[in-house]
């Protein structure tokens, strides 16, 4: 199935590639790693899972990720790409795109793809694992090669916000912590958007449904109320059926809610620039209230007190 975007333009004809025995112009990069840094990286942010790059090139240049660099395990990684200046074209799953400002397109380390920058550039490059977005590297094959406008709706969010992050990640680092949950976010929803356009069976429709749950949860921790049978009301669904779509991924809601908590709690406790914030807060923030309920429940999923944890990283 071809996106309204496909319908409606041309596809691009590919870059005409280099004579035998000749170098491509402007250089070719190999993406041997699922998270690779993009080559002309001028800054990198990371945020938890996440990792925003700035990247720019001059000339032509492509990037290729060929299939035997591809272990057959481990977990693999979405880019979703956001040019700021130049065209992008992308080769993966059997279709191919063109994509330009404010558009936004997704890659699978998965499997293999290629991209193709003809000329002068400039891009926004957002790396997330799979883990983050509840999508194995099978549930994501839908979501690559298939360009969102950016000019209406979730894309616009997530454009506009990649953009600001390309052109000022320097004066907003110190917003890091709430930065990274607002990238994931914003990619999960889209996604979630991308597959209902493109859902085909029920197990499609109840993955875009997970993934719709999933960010609602991230953007409401602090929520102490939050818990499985208000997402089943929120999402118009029985408890029964959300129980359902979360045993398919081996966890049930409220252990994802609680492992979700935590995380978020971890992040904090592992960013310098939040040591100013009692541990207790930090597990308020995130819903966890009642210091040693925060302690204890942290202690026996990463084997240390959030004190402990907070110490060993500073320590050094």
């Amino acid at each position: 199935m071809r996106s309204l975007a496909e319908r409606e333009s041309p596809a691009p004809a590919a870059p005409r590639p280099a004579a035998p025995g000749r170098a491509a112009p402007g250089g070719v990069q190999i993406v041997r790693g699922h998270d690779e840094p993009l080559d002309g990286a001028l800054r990198t942010h990371q945020f938890g899972g996440v990792r925003v790059a700035l990247v720019k090139g001059d000339g032509p240049r492509e990037l290729i990720r060929p299939a035997r660099q591809i272990a057959p395990a481990g977990e693999g990684v979405l880019r979703v790409l956001r040019p700021l200046t130049g065209v992008v074209w992308i080769v993966q799953d059997g279709r191919h795109a063109a994509v330009r400002a404010p558009q936004l397109i997704c890659l699978d380390s998965t499997r293999p793809y290629k991209a193709s920058m003809p000329e002068n550039f400039r891009l926004v490059d957002v790396t997330v694992a799979h883990r983050l977005v509840g999508l194995t590297a099978a549930e994501a094959e839908p979501l690559t090669a298939r360009p969102w406008t950016g000019a209406e709706g979730l894309a616009a969010l997530l454009s506009a916000l990649l953009e600001g992050l390309g052109r000022h990640g320097r004066e907003v680092e110190t917003a890091v912590d709430l930065l990274g949950g607002s990238v994931v976010g914003l990619t999960a929803a889209l996604f979630a958007e991308r597959m209902r356009e493109v859902a085909e069976d029920p197990q499609i429709a109840r993955q875009a449904l997970m993934l719709q749950v999933q960010s609602y949860v991230r953007d409401r921790l602090a929520d102490p109320g939050l818990g499985p049978v208000a997402i089943a009301r929120a999402h118009n669904v029985s408890l029964r059926y959300l129980q359902k779509i979360f045993q398919e991924h081996g966890i049930s809601p409220a252990r994802w809610i609680r492992d979700e908590r935590l995380a978020r709690c971890r992040t904090e406790l592992a960013d310098p620039l939040l040591d100013h914030l009692p541990v207790a807060l930090v597990g308020e923030r995130a819903g966890l209230y009642g210091a040693s309920h925060f302690s204890r429940l942290f202690r026996d999923r990463y084997g240390v007190t959030p004190r402990e944890y907070r110490k060993e990283r500073v320590a050094p």
